[in-house]
């Protein structure tokens, strides 16, 4: 690298214009004498902003008509992605110590460099983690593996021309803890290189219908208290509930809060006979329809088998709830009559 390049230092970001003119310029390397370099342009026009997507800022990137010495190097360009200003004296003085007799400012009094950058986001970083996970077997379906990077890990901007993926260099999870750590890197950066440390959690998650409010025990469950989750894997039981279908219609078999996975026990199918109600016994079988009226002796739900009382014959027997106020008793023909007038 030619050693009359300035050695120029940029801010990260958006750089505050007055801590940039305090920093920005280090110091400025210059040979004792100065260089004339043959057919060089004897007069050039300043620009005001410039972009580059080299390391390098040459002389070209910061005048109009450089001619042959357009491709001279200058200073270092900030950091890809980033931007920061220069006092125009000093680029001048840099531009005339290599033969140019005059420089155009058109009155600017500092010039902005930018470099064009590819940045790297934490989702792009997340799916290439999610993506390695899956390949060694840590995982068993990408769509319900669920990444979060610690909440000090940002993404971070690589020079525009590195396109390359996000690269796992090397990987380490612990599947019980739920955590990872990794080194990553870009194909083509300088930048990143030496590889980015990176942490955080992996886990599976899956889809799970919760409530959206609290079911009081008894209360039946509608669709419209139904809401759907994904949660990790590890938090849903074997015998958890995972089908919204399967909650809609049912009733809480104990105080249901919030948000939280439901098992098969705590629900059950609605009371709808209830003690005391008065119900129609349905005596059937094929081609035979017997009907009484009865009393029910406990609550149940439909396909409960409980105690009826013939109101009839004012005896106790077995049926099963068919449908609200209805029980019916099954059998044969003799069986029928006798359950009907005893």
């Amino acid at each position: 690298m030619d050693s009359r390049i300035l050695a120029v230092h940029f801010h990260f970001g958006i750089v505050a214009r007055a801590a940039v003119t305090a920093l920005v310029l280090l110091g400025v390397v210059l040979s004792a004498s100065k260089v004339y370099a043959q057919g060089a342009a004897s007069k050039v026009t300043l620009r005001s902003t410039v972009t580059v997507s080299e390391a390098i800022v040459h002389l070209g990137d910061l005048v109009d008509d450089a001619g042959d010495l357009a491709d001279i190097q200058l200073f270092r360009a900030p950091a890809p992605g980033t931007s920061g200003t220069v006092q125009a004296s000093r680029v001048v003085e840099a531009i005339r110590a290599h033969g140019i007799a005059i420089v155009e400012t058109r009155g600017i009094t500092e010039v902005v460099v930018a470099r064009a950058g590819r940045a790297v986001t934490r989702s792009e970083i997340a799916s290439a983690i999610a993506d390695e996970l899956i390949h060694r077997g840590h995982a068993r379906d990408i769509i319900n593996l669920e990444v979060r990077l610690d909440s000090g890990i940002n993404g971070f901007n690589v020079e525009a021309t590195a396109s390359g993926p996000v690269r796992i260099v090397q990987i380490q999870a612990d599947p019980r803890a739920r955590r990872f750590s990794a080194r990553i890197t870009i194909d083509g950066s300088a930048i990143v290189a030496r590889g980015v440390d990176v942490s955080g959690y992996a886990e599976e998650v899956a889809d799970v219908p919760t409530l959206s409010r609290s079911i009081q025990r008894g209360e039946t469950i509608s669709p419209a208290d139904i809401t759907v989750e994904r949660l990790p894997v590890s938090m849903i039981h074997a015998e958890a509930v995972l089908s919204a279908d399967m909650l809609a219609g049912m009733a809480a078999r104990r105080t249901l809060r919030a948000g939280e996975p439901l098992r098969h026990r705590d629900v059950m199918q609605p009371i709808i006979v209830r003690r005391d109600d008065v119900v129609a016994i349905v005596f059937e079988r094929p081609g035979l329809t017997l009907s009484v009226r009865g009393r029910s002796l406990s609550n149940g739900s439909r396909g409960d088998v409980v105690a009826i009382t013939n109101l009839q014959s004012n005896r106790i027997i077995q049926a099963e709830i068919t449908g609200p106020g209805t029980v019916t008793v099954r059998g044969t023909s003799a069986r029928l009559a006798t359950a009907a007038s005893n």
